[in-house]
């Protein structure tokens, strides 16, 4: 028969080794906490209160006068949905000793635990526990040790002991140790590991730390290997460190077969919410290098660039944050590199060109230089705004890489220097009786090394006055720009090519610019006029607010909204332009007077949903959802020049074109599994298309996605406008979940124009209950690669 006591000193004990035996579970109850009751037989049976267990066993043997109590059979301690049960407890009352023997099972907070024998020391709070097995949903881990001892405080030890988060006698992965600790938070020290394929040891570590559940740890991240043309065998292996809570850095240790070993750091920190920087640098030394323009890989010889260092590197950050006071906003952008080519050599990997790139936008949304330009921007801003006012502080350092390792000379280097910007800005603001104003005023100082070096100040104010009616919105505007300059360094460098704003060559003749002190002024004027036309379709019927409906969704109203806009913007053409100084594509401004107009038509569907929420009593109770979308927006839109009607320059050569383009774009979003964008340029004159954007998307959640992109551009030779390459591309991209373990996918896009492949890429990924494998093979005209990856999951 069995007997059922409560508040025995027996559970204390209990409670006790429950802790002991789960030493990465936060257990709700500490056994001081726990009500203790000395032992009294016979004692009527009593209702437990909350924070006590109660116990059952097939025999209790003992009575009060006995040195311990001993329970035997079907020994167990409950308390809600947590249990411990053995074959045979132990408790000794004078000495808060517990010895529990036999089948030891505990559930608790979702893990389990089994044991061979445990004994433990109430006085002191230590003891061991015998070949003892667990299972912790969270993070699914997998723990087994010959012996789990507690020390003084929240330590524990092992001896002999298997790590894994797999399943099974032979898991896929394990970690063996000789010995180790863990701590509460969850992390484990490993001494004398072995990591273990299939319990096939495959490599020695004399001391790893898996990471648990609590604070960020510190130790290895997953190596990165791959194989390529350029690099050859690649492997990289991040070391993480965990400075303190408010930074963080991780080491790249990074060999390559065929060009040497770079070492890398990175390094985090965020000192408040306001504040975050993220600042990476790689040095090593090349085995290879580039002494001719022969010697380069095969796409890097068209511009007429060698590359003799040895010596590489790349250092790049970003930082938002503030100065002073968080009113006074701070952004940094950092990105200097030793050659052109750096960033087409290294561009994958943890520390890569596009690892980097993508982090970057991800965390501060602004992005880098492209991999093959050759010149890496550097900035800094500090601004401050109120609420009609604000002020920038702005300067940019460009580093021309065509300068430097023994190319361009870096006495001729033409390159403009911000040193600094300053600008002032009164935001757009009523003025009275309808009026509206703003102001920018704006300085700069340009340095070059060869070149000019000078002052600009502009001052641009404008006004607008809006006029409004039911069926008509007119914007009249007039401003004013308002430039002086002032050389403090002046060389007739010869010819300066740039490329303007309309993307045709202009040439600057630098002996024809003036010294000391000139002004330029432009007046512009126009207007923008639009209306918006409406209306509203009735689909269906909204659903019924009813429980059996749950889940019901439909499209119940559609708006069709067309917006015509009309805008003419005009400016006066400045003659003796040639005179003033250049820096950049502000200081040579073109005489306007063009119109532009455009139809944009949206529709905008309503759909109602019945969901279900909890009801005051208790039971769920309907209701109707709304939620509104623009599912399909189409725009044209096309200017008419009338100073290009008018041109009487150069026309032997170029005919003249006042019409441009017809834009017409297309963006349709019908339901959550398709994308589709199409932009399209077509020209009046070639009665063709000049340019053209195309992709269309399907994808479904736990299925994979489908996308098709072909992008064109025709070169064009016109007056307005000059561009002398040819695109013809098509983007293919699959990607198929075949189940929960397999993930397959292709990349292709193909070059017409050049009648190559750019890319053929083809990935695996490979899910399976405690690890993920990555393959991946691509093939690029200058380069081949193989990759494996791998994660270990939880750690």
């Amino acid at each position: 028969m069995k007997r059922k006591l409560s508040r025995i000193s027996l559970a204390a004990g209990v409670i006790l080794i429950l802790s002991l035996c789960l030493p990465w579970t936060i257990i709700g109850k500490t056994p001081d906490r726990n009500k203790v009751r000395k032992y009294v037989p016979d004692a009527p049976v009593q209702t437990p209160e909350q924070d006590e267990w109660t116990f059952s066993a097939d025999r209790v043997v003992g009575d009060h006068t006995s040195e311990y109590v001993e329970a035997f059979g079907n020994v167990s301690l409950s308390l809600g949905e947590n249990q411990l049960r053995a074959d045979f407890a132990r408790y000794y009352q004078a000495t808060g000793w517990v010895f529990l023997k036999g089948n030891i099972r505990a559930h608790w907070g979702g893990d389990f635990l089994q044991a061979d024998e445990g004994e433990f020391d109430l006085t002191n709070m230590t003891g061991w526990l015998k070949n003892g097995k667990l299972f912790m949903a969270k993070p699914h881990i997998y723990v087994e040790a010959e012996r789990v001892g507690k020390s003084v405080g929240d330590s524990y030890t092992f001896k002999n002991a298997k790590v894994t988060s797999c399943s099974g006698e032979k898991p896929a992965w394990s970690v063996t140790s000789g010995e180790g600790d863990v701590t509460l938070d969850g992390s484990v020290r490993l001494y004398h590991s072995a990591f273990r394929i299939k319990d096939v040891p495959v490599f020695y570590w004399p001391y790893m730390v898996l990471p648990g559940r609590g604070p960020r740890q510190s130790g290895f991240l997953m190596p990165y290997f791959s194989t390529s043309d350029k690099l050859g065998l690649q492997v990289n292996l991040p070391y993480y460190w965990v400075i303190n809570d408010e930074m963080d850095a991780t080491f790249y240790q990074n060999y390559m077969s065929k060009r040497g070993y770079m070492q890398g750091v990175e390094f985090r920190h965020a000192e408040d919410a306001s504040s975050r920087g993220l600042w990476q640098a790689d040095v090593m030394n090349d085995n290879i290098r580039a002494s001719t323009e022969a010697d380069e890989w095969k796409d890097y010889r068209d511009d007429g660039l060698t590359r003799k260092n040895r010596d590489r590197w790349w250092v790049r950050g970003k930082y938002d944050g503030w100065l002073g006071s968080p009113q006074w906003k701070i952004k940094l952008d950092l990105d200097l590199v030793s050659d052109q080519n750096y960033l087409r050599d290294f561009q994958h990997g943890p520390n890569g060109y596009e690892k980097t790139r993508e982090e970057f936008l991800d965390v501060f949304g602004r992005d880098i230089e492209k991999k093959d330009s050759l010149d890496r921007l550097n900035k800094a801003y500090v601004s401050r705004s109120w609420d009609r006012f604000g002020v920038v502080g702005f300067t940019q350092y460009d580093q021309n890489l065509a300068y430097m390792n023994g190319n361009k000379p870096s006495s001729e280097n033409p390159t403009v220097q911000i040193l600094p910007e300053l600008n002032a800005y009164a935001w757009q603001q009523s003025l009275g009786a309808g009026l509206e104003g703003a102001v920018d005023a704006k300085y700069d100082y340009f340095h070059r090394e060869y070149g000019d070096s000078g002052h600009r100040a502009i001052i641009s104010p404008e006004l607008k006055y809006p006029l409004k009616s039911r069926y008509l919105t007119v914007i009249p505007s007039v401003s004013m720009q308002a430039t002086a300059y002032s050389l403090t360094d002046h060389e007739a460098a010869g010819n300066l090519n740039v490329v303007g704003t309309d993307g045709r060559d202009t040439v600057i003749d630098t002996t024809k610019i003036k010294d000391g002190f000139q002004t330029r002024t432009l007046w512009t004027g126009g207007f923008t006029a639009f209306s918006e036309m409406t209306r509203t379709f009735s689909l269906d019927e909204a659903p019924k607010a009813d429980p059996s409906l749950a889940g019901t969704s439909r499209w119940t109203r559609l708006k069709n909204s067309i917006i015509p806009r009309l805008e003419y913007a005009y400016r006066n053409n400045v003659t003796g332009q040639e005179k003033l100084p250049y820096f950049d594509s502000e200081d040579r401004a073109e005489g306007r007077n063009k119109v532009t107009y455009s139809l944009t038509s949206v529709l905008d569907r309503r759909r109602d949903s019945v969901v279900l929420s909890p009801g005051s009593d208790g039971e769920p109770a309907a209701s109707v959802a709304r939620d509104y979308l623009d599912f399909l927006t189409f725009r044209l839109e096309q200017s008419y020049d009338i100073r290009e009607s008018q041109r009487t320059d150069e026309r032997d050569r170029y005919e003249r074109r006042p019409f441009s383009d017809i834009i017409a774009e297309l963006k349709v979003k019908p339901a959550n599994y398709v994308d589709i964008l199409t932009r399209n340029w077509f020209s009046p004159y070639k009665g063709d298309m000049t340019q053209s954007e195309n992709t269309i998307r399907f994808y479904k959640d736990g299925l994979g996605e489908i996308s098709v992109g072909y992008d064109f551009l025709q070169s064009i030779d016109e007056y307005q406008r000059n561009r002398d390459n040819d695109m013809s591309i098509i983007k293919f991209g699959a990607k198929w979940q075949i189940n929960d373990t397999y993930t397959v996918g292709v990349k292709f896009r193909h070059d017409f124009v050049d009648e190559q492949d750019l890319e053929r890429t083809v990935y695996l990924d490979w899910a399976a209950e405690c690890y993920t494998l990555h393959f991946l093979y691509s093939q690029k005209p200058g380069d081949n690669r193989f990759v494996v990856g791998f994660d270990l999951l939880n750690f």
